[in-house]
């Protein structure tokens, strides 16, 4: 009794906060109050039946006190099961069998999941904000043209030492192997070397090795001055360099022509001369060498430099914007070029089948305009007649830049947040104008991390977006940690974002991405195929030990050990068995569920209402109706018991053993079609949706779950053979055994026919009341260590690391006291990967006890 109290109390609160799905279905009027009060009332209809029989009893002897209490321990038992069979308390196990196959998938598909919730959020992404250079596009960087002396040059690499004169070829080369970071890496064993660094400036170092210069030959540590690196914000990179054996000092600066240009004035045209670089020059630049390259599709790089002498230069005032200003000015152009950076192979498939999946694709990049919008047109997030006003299809907001992006919205504003005053919530100034842009955006160019940031923050104000955002750098962090899901490049990635994301692309390839949408949605999936069974299991049992107990039987036709039974079946080998299905490319076809979507939809309910009236209406005809092809007798005598016995509210008697025989053999019959219903309809389970018909499609596909169907075959059959003393059955005919075997078959057939005769519609008005719950609920009961603090689709995750050994992590180590140690301590007890440890409530403090002394050791 006290280990049924205990499950009892574990499962209902299991009810309260509905734990893995984390949609906490939670319903005062719903499933765990029903099963108490359906638990209370059989027990009080049994006891007063009890009552009844004792007094209506002529034989005192029937009814002694040891035959009294038996019957109301068993029914006291009973009314306990029925409780624990009510509560769907194997969908925690569901949902973490789900997360940790999905997640252990993904990571053969290159995702690495750090963030155990976030494979589900993903399945609900519509927006995805990308990166360009090294997600979208392969990051393997070739000079491909280049533009010098006045004329253009293609396939430069290998053409142009013949074309340029030796004071540009000079200048170039220098200016190239000085003003980089780049650098060759020799393995000492196999005597290879490989190129390290930037991969624009690993092109550019190829490019001068082709000319007959070697970076180690200029870059001479004496003589560099000074090297202001490349930031996003500034696009450029510069450096102060010492001639030899001079006092005269070069400037040697690279970065985006557009930023750049108007610095410029003088360029070296044919045969090495310097010649003014007039308006008109700086126009036809810009109109036939960057909107060209633009076009074909080459990221485009300004190389230039200017000399200044040691008078009125002192290196240490060179830590200042405007000093900077004043050593980027007045520029001479050396050349300009292209570089092509090919898009990765299947970026165009994933992008489309974003699309198909209803979700919105956008470039965040911090190239210039034109060249993010060949490379948005290439790879599919936008079509040219998008971009072109004549066209019907044209988007006014379809290609920004980042700053007239922020300018129109007018960036940020904080102000208190409602759910906590003390705390400020930041949000966009201007909504209309962002969802007005928001709804033709694909490209935002020149983008600063800001307004990446700026971005993440207006789509997620719409409670219908759930955003995911990839990012490689520390300034990302921010947006990816804002994003429903931050994607990380595990590459080209610094420590910092990886660290703030969620999940990090091993490959840094954008097709990975669709690898964690089509697992997510299938997480969903299997979410909804659990409850859909488990529910289904629940509806038929409560209703047969409903219908049992008020016809005045003592003996249930489904006892507590086959009741429990049937509880192990439809909480852990189901959960097992459908958890671990693997996703269909069909899930990439349906549109993305929302936040506030319900997680038991209308065709869930025709399943369940429908599949359970069979099985209901089978299991009754068996107890009640009993006809003859049911059952096969040995004797006139066997038979009239029989007869006797089907009439609702003729009993057995208790001391007649043939009468227990016979009804245990009614009972065992209604117990055994009753678990082969429900393995039959685990496989109808395998199909939620109308047009889903085919429900042995890919069957073979999860041998897991035909495993568990064969296993679950073959204990019934063994408990029914030989433990019938332990769980009060009998044996069978092997006709009653047919006779079962066809009833529950055709649970499948029955199942077919529903999604096809009755529309979903009739079911609109069934639903579960779905709500977060309250910081107090959510601490508090024997599962707060399998909650989390937010629903799967969570707005602030709170849980920061994923996949490492268990330790007390950074939140509990810099609270201020002890009792934010010790609060902390019990969040972070809701950890993911501590999802299956169940501890009880008394034992909780000596834990917490434990992590106090350990913080304090670690604290000094």
């Amino acid at each position: 009794l006290l280990f049924f109290f205990f499950k009892q109390k574990t499962a209902y609160e299991i009810l309260s906060g509905l734990v893995g799905s984390e949609m906490c279905i939670r319903d005062s009027d719903g499933i765990g109050q029903m099963g108490l009060i359906v638990a209370i009332g059989i027990a009080v209809i049994m006891s007063i039946w009890l009552v009844i029989k004792i007094l209506m009893n002529n034989d005192p002897k029937a009814y002694d006190l040891t035959t009294v209490l038996n019957l109301a321990i068993n029914i006291v038992i009973f009314a306990i099961t029925i409780l624990v069979m009510a509560v769907p308390e194997g969908l925690p196990l569901a949902v973490t069998l789900s997360l940790a196959y999905s997640v252990s998938k993904m990571k053969d598909e290159n995702n690495l999941v750090r963030q155990l919730d976030s494979c589900e959020t993903m399945g609900g992404s519509n927006n995805v904000c990308s990166d360009k250079t090294g997600t979208l596009t392969k990051n393997r960087m070739t000079v491909m043209a280049m533009y010098a002396e006045g004329r253009s040059v293609e396939n430069s690499e290998n053409a142009s030492a013949a074309l340029l004169s030796p004071f540009c070829k000079q200048l170039l080369c220098e200016s190239i192997c000085i003003n980089s970071e780049a650098y060759i890496l020799i393995d000492e064993k196999t005597k290879t070397s490989r190129k390290m660094g930037n991969a624009t400036e690993c092109a550019l170092l190829t490019m001068a090795e082709s000319m007959g210069y070697k970076y180690q030959d200029y870059r001479v540590k004496s003589n560099e001055i000074m090297i202001i690196p490349f930031n996003s914000k500034r696009k450029r990179m510069t450096s102060v360099y010492r001639t030899n054996n001079t006092d005269k000092f070069i400037v040697y600066v690279k970065g985006a022509p557009d930023l750049l240009l108007p610095n410029c004035t003088s360029i070296i045209s044919e045969g090495g001369k310097i010649i003014p670089l007039t308006e008109q020059g700086k126009k036809d630049i810009k109109d036939k060498v960057l909107a060209r390259n633009a076009v074909i599709g080459y990221r485009t790089l300004l190389l230039a430099y200017k000399e200044i002498n040691s008078y009125g230069f002192n290196a240490n005032d060179c830590d200042n914007e405007a000093r900077y200003a004043e050593l980027e000015s007045e520029l001479t152009i050396s050349a300009v070029i292209g570089i092509e950076d090919p898009l990765r192979d299947g970026v165009k498939k994933a992008v489309l089948t974003c699309k198909k999946a209803g979700i919105i694709v956008r470039m965040v990049t911090g190239d210039d305009i034109e060249y993010a919008k060949s490379i948005a047109v290439q790879s599919g997030i936008i079509t040219r007649e998008e971009l072109d006003p004549g066209s019907d299809s044209y988007k006014q907001y379809a290609c920004m830049l980042g700053v007239e992006f922020a300018k129109l919205v007018g960036g940020l504003v904080k102000e208190p947040d409602p759910e906590d005053p003390e705390k400020t919530k930041e949000r966009v100034k201007d909504p209309e104008m962002f969802k007005a842009i928001s709804n033709d955006l694909r490209v935002l160019a020149r983008s600063q991390p800001e307004h990446k940031y700026l971005l993440v923050t207006g789509l997620k104000e719409d409670e219908r977006n759930v955003v995911a955002v990839t990012g490689d750098g520390t300034n990302d962090a921010p947006a990816l940690k804002k994003a429903d899901v931050g994607f990380a490049m595990g590459i080209a990635g610094t420590e910092i974002a990886k660290e703030a994301s969620k999940i990090i692309l091993l490959d840094d390839n954008f097709g990975s991405i669709i690898t964690a949408l089509k697992w997510g949605r299938n997480i969903y999936q299997s979410i909804r195929k659990f409850l859909q069974f488990q529910l289904t299991v629940n509806v038929t049992a409560l209703a047969i030990s409903v219908i049992s107990a008020a016809v005045g039987k003592l003996d249930p036709p489904i006892n507590a050990i086959q009741m429990l039974w049937v509880n192990l079946i439809m909480d852990t080998f189901a959960a097992l068995a459908l958890a671990t299905e693997p996703p269909s490319e069909k899930v990439l076809l349906e549109k993305p569920y929302g936040k506030n979507e319900s997680i038991m939809s209308r065709s869930m309910w025709r399943n369940i209402v429908c599949v359970a009236l069979y099985e209901i209406v089978v299991l009754l005809i068996i107890d009640f109706v009993r006809p003859d092809i049911f059952f096969w007798y040995e004797d006139d005598k066997e038979k009239s018991t029989y007869e006797c016995m089907k009439h609702p509210f003729n009993q057995i008697d208790i001391k007649n053993k043939d009468d227990v025989t016979c009804e245990r053999r009614v009972n065992t019959m209604i117990f055994h079609t009753f678990v082969l219903l429900q393995i039959f309809n685990e496989m109808n389970a395998r199909r939620i949706k109308s047009k889903e018909l085919l429900i042995f499609e890919n069957f073979c596909n999860n041998w897991i779950f035909i495993f568990i169907l064969i296993v679950t075959i073959i204990v019934q059959y063994l408990l029914i053979f030989f433990a019938g003393r332990a769980i009060k059955t009998v044996d069978l005919t092997f006709e009653q055994h047919l006779v079962s075997i066809a009833l529950s078959v055709n649970i499948i057939t029955w199942g077919i026919l529903c999604k096809m005769i009755f529309p979903e519609s009739i079911f609109a008005c069934v639903s579960l009341n779905e709500k977060e719950m309250s910081d107090k609920e959510l601490v508090s009961g024997t599962v707060s260590f399998i909650r989390r603090r937010r629903k799967i689709r969570s707005d602030r995750p709170k849980i920061q690391k994923g996949f490492k050994s268990f330790s007390f992590p950074k939140r509990s180590l810099l609270a201020r006291n002890k009792q934010e140690r010790i609060q902390s301590f019990r969040k972070d007890l809701a950890h993911p990967l501590l999802s299956l440890i169940h501890i009880s409530e008394p034992t909780r403090p000596l834990y917490i006890s434990y992590a106090v002394f350990c913080l304090k050791k670690k604290n000094n």
